[in-house]
């Protein structure tokens, strides 16, 4: 790899064709750690597509230096990017993890509580799988009860 090949996915992130994007994101998973510092600079990118395109390179390339920084983006203002960050985390083992994704079951945007389910899911924490427990039971939409009812399952059989 590059630098030049490096720089040029880094641009495609910014492309106008989401499919070009999705690609340069992919180039930048295969590429793995040589990318990630470049990535983690791009958490804090003023596009909210550019933040997404980041976290999930992030997800697949599974360094534990960008954990911290993607626990951060969890606050992001974009739904898009919760839901990326917190899918990125749910491959992660990280004792700090588990009650980030605890918090993100009270997201506003149903797809952001439901992967925190199945990161928690795959956490195994029992702690964390306490706290899902208690939001299945206050969760009001029909489809992400059962969701994360299906998650507890899953830890159980772990």
């Amino acid at each position: 790899m590059t630098d030049d090949t490096l720089e040029y996915c880094l641009k495609g992130l910014r492309d106008p064709d989401k499919t070009v994007r999705a690609r340069n994101m992919e180039k930048l998973a295969e590429i793995g750690t040589p990318a990630v510092s470049s990535l983690m600079i791009l958490l804090s990118d003023s596009d909210w597509v550019v933040r997404y395109r980041a976290a999930e390179a992030l997800g697949c390339i599974r360094d534990p230096v960008s954990t911290g920084h993607l626990i951060t983006l969890t606050g992001d203002s974009k739904d898009h990017v919760r839901y990326m960050a917190a899918k990125a985390l749910g491959g992660m083992k990280d004792d700090r993890i588990p009650p980030v994704l605890v918090r993100l079951l009270r997201d506003n945007h149903l797809y952001t509580r439901r992967i925190a389910s199945a990161g928690i899911a795959a956490s195994k924490d029992l702690a964390a799988g306490d706290a899902l427990r208690a939001a299945m039971e206050t969760e009001h939409d029909l489809e992400t009860r059962e969701i994360f009812r299906k998650d507890l399952i899953l830890m159980k059989k772990g």
